[in-house]
């Protein structure tokens, strides 16, 4: 009998695998060691896997996938593509307009030409062809330069220029045709020496007429033919730039003139922590322990608190706007942001709280509704200096009226103001603006004018100040000191 019940069960195995299912052997240590776990789960594997195997191999014949010649033939046309736009971005790179004008003027006659069967026009097309192959010829080979671009000075003031050198070593095994050497300075293009067998070092100088950031580089290599049809441009150097810092004058300290001295100044404000005692008041719940004051209690029987005048800190903003209503030109607006430039300088020097800003961008981020102004770094005289030199006269949208009403609503604890302005503005706009800022802000409004003549006028609580050129401001301000 139990030989017949292993003949049945060796039976139903040879059925099962011939039947491709996987093949479970149980014994009596499967629930106590993994020995024969692991080998049926094997066995299992194994079958699962040889299924799966082939259900893969039918499943990619039977989806119809694409012959292997017919993948390959995509790869190479893939490669194809990629060259021929690398090829296509390399001719519309060094092909001027008057090579383009060849190329078409001779795909244009020699088409006529064989259409109407003139030889003179087939004759020209010829010429043109030959020309733009002829003129290809000046790209070939390669130039191998060592470049070094040493600018002296990073940061300068109007008028001063900066000395730069380039240092160009030729390491060209085989010299083909002439290449000519330039380096970009700003808005113009300098040509440089061809560098000879020990290399060269060529001087230059970096203007600063005007107040501004000057892009100095990169050195580059142009190549191409005499024609003009093709042209190829090859950089050795990195761009460097040269910050024009705006014209400064020295002023005086901002304690004295025209700006009063409100650092520490004591404020109608009651505070419990502060250095400008006031009174004493009854303790209140909330109140701290250190500011009770014991001998008060000990002779009242009462806890009694110190009250102080809160003392103020001086927070001086210069505003100048960038819009074309409030100056009269390029000039007037150059002569304002020195005056900003002045102000910010002395203000940081002297240790103040000052905030210097502009209009804001055309399109500006909006936090709570209103246009954010643009703020220039305060943290030392040549961030601030180096900001200006960026700043440029265009038309932006808001002017410096409504740049003082985003003045006071953005920055806390104004105390003192400078508005910028040119000549467009009248009086009565300027005391308008003034008028918009919190109640005890002490408002100066610059009229900056080229040539004009300077004068001071009091207007309420605004002062008035005139300027024809830059040193009117320090001497305004020194008046002010003296009187």
């Amino acid at each position: 009998m139990r030989a017949g019940r292993r003949a049945r069960g060796n039976d139903q195995g040879a059925d099962a695998s011939a039947n491709g299912s996987p093949i479970t052997r149980r014994t009596r240590h499967d629930e106590h060691t993994g020995g024969t776990g692991l080998t049926r789960g094997t066995e299992a594997t194994r079958g699962t896997s040889r299924t799966l195997g082939t259900t893969t191999r039918l499943g990619v014949a039977g989806a119809g996938g694409a012959p292997r010649w017919l993948r390959r033939l995509r790869r190479r046309a893939r490669r194809v593509l990629v060259w021929l736009r690398a090829a296509l971005s390399w001719v519309s790179e060094v092909t001027t307009p008057v090579g383009w004008a060849s190329v078409l003027g001779a795909v244009v006659l020699g088409v006529a030409g064989l259409v109407l069967g003139w030889a003179e026009l087939l004759t020209v097309a010829a010429g043109l062809g030959v020309l733009v192959l002829a003129s290809l010829l000046f790209l070939i080979g390669r130039p191998r330069y060592d470049v070094e671009l040493e600018v002296d000075a990073r940061r300068t003031r109007v008028g001063e220029p900066v000395a730069a050198r380039v240092r160009i070593t030729d390491r060209t095994r085989f010299r083909i045709w002439v290449t000519r050497i330039e380096l970009g300075i700003g808005d113009r293009v300098v040509e440089l020496p061809a560098p000879g067998p020990g290399g060269r070092t060529a001087d230059v100088e970096v203007p600063a007429e005007r107040r501004g950031v000057v892009t100095v580089g990169p050195v580059r290599t142009v190549r191409g033919d005499p024609v003009g049809l093709f042209r190829r441009h090859a950089s050795w150097s990195e761009q460097q730039e040269v910050y024009v810092h705006p014209e400064t004058v020295g002023l005086p300290p901002t304690s004295t003139g025209f700006v009063r001295d409100l650092e520490g100044s004591p404020t109608t404000e009651l505070t419990t922590s502060d250095i400008s005692f006031h009174a004493l008041r009854e303790y209140r719940e909330g109140d701290e322990r250190r500011h009770v004051y014991w001998k008060a209690v000990a002779r009242t029987g009462q806890l009694m608190v110190r009250q102080f005048e809160q003392t103020r800190r001086s927070h001086i903003v210069v505003a100048f706007g960038r819009d074309t209503t409030g100056w009269a030109d390029q000039d007037e607006f150059e002569l304002g942001v020195s005056v900003a430039a002045s102000l910010g300088v002395r203000a940081i020097r002297d240790g103040r709280d000052i905030t210097v800003l502009t209009s804001p961008e055309p399109n500006p981020a909006a936090e709570d509704g209103l246009p954010m102004p643009v703020r220039f770094p305060t943290v030392s005289p040549t961030r601030l200096l180096d900001g200006l030199s960026e700043v440029e006269f265009d038309s932006a949208e808001i002017g410096v009226g409504e740049l003082a009403v985003l003045a006071a609503a953005t920055v806390p604890g104004i105390s003192i103001v400078f508005l910028v302005t040119g000549t467009e503005p009248s009086v009565r706009e300027l005391r308008s603006w003034s008028q918009r800022l919190p109640l005890g802000v002490q408002t100066i409004a610059v009229v900056c004018g080229p040539g004009m003549t300077p004068g001071f006028q009091q207007l309420a609580e605004l002062s008035v100040l005139r300027i024809g050129y830059l040193d009117d401001l320090r001497l305004a301000l020194l008046r002010g000191s003296a009187s």
